[in-house]
């Protein structure tokens, strides 16, 4: 269920396991993405409604007005800023105006596959600050695709026309994703960071996983169990192997 709503301070802040913290902006609560291995499913609030925060953007820019413009703000943790909902309320969009006119350094994460982020190509090619675009390419939707992952096809478009793009295969998903060819075909003015599927026996996430597996690729249930049940990481370690000395690709694990 769409509930729209306000809030109190436009930005939250998220802690990384190697501490500091982490400013956000999420114009939305909620993702209809629904990527069965998210980490967020371990929120048991997360995700039962969409919430619209229809006031974010207006408080914006009193938020902003004396911030430090050497630090860079994310777009888009506990939703997905691009997720069609955007479309019909452009929260996004308004955010990113106050973003651009105030010149604040911003990074949107993303892996809709909608296209929608062209939507707002005039802001993107003429940013006032930093912006960087961190495009997933595991989207569950493109994964049959291979190298016709439409996200491989937005990134490269953005970065040929000037978008600073990073392009991140996380999780990366054992036996069902061609990660060489991915990344092969990405740009090669793409940084590509690569990360392992980090979900653990009995967990929401677990119980997603095996569901999706049964039902869209049961030939790998038994890899995928091995990877859940025993941590078998066989696969990421000849990953690692490939990867390493690569200074494009940046591995996560």
């Amino acid at each position: 269920m769409i509930c729209e709503t306000t809030v109190l301070d436009p930005i939250t802040y998220e802690e990384p396991p190697d501490g500091g913290k982490i400013p956000i902006i999420d114009p939305y609560d909620g993702c209809t993405l629904c990527c069965p291995y998210c980490w967020r499913w371990s929120d048991e609030s997360w995700n039962k409604n969409l919430y619209v925060h229809m006031n974010i953007a207006d408080l914006l820019h009193d938020r902003l007005a004396a911030w430090d413009q050497a630090e860079t703000i994310y777009l888009g943790s506990r939703c997905d800023p691009y997720m069609q909902v955007e479309e019909t309320y452009g929260l996004t969009r308004k955010c990113l105006s106050v973003l651009n006119e105030l010149r604040i350094n911003t990074m949107i994460t993303t892996k809709s596959d909608n296209r929608l982020i062209f939507r707002d190509f005039d802001t993107l090619t003429n940013f006032s600050a930093e912006i960087t675009v961190l495009m997933g390419m595991s989207n569950v939707r493109q994964l049959g695709k291979g190298v016709r992952n439409d996200n491989i096809l937005t990134a490269n478009k953005l970065v040929g026309s000037g978008v600073a793009v990073w392009g991140f295969i996380t999780p990366v998903l054992p036996y069902i994703m061609d990660v060489d060819s991915i990344i092969e075909a990405l740009s090669p003015d793409i940084p590509v960071f690569l990360d392992k599927l980090r979900i653990g026996k009995g967990t929401v996430q677990a119980d997603n996983m095996r569901r999706f597996i049964a039902r869209q690729y049961p030939e790998y249930a038994k890899q995928y169990d091995e990877i859940i049940d025993a941590n078998n990481e066989a696969y990421y370690d000849a990953l690692i192997d490939r990867y390493t000395g690569d200074s494009r690709v940046k591995i996560l694990f």
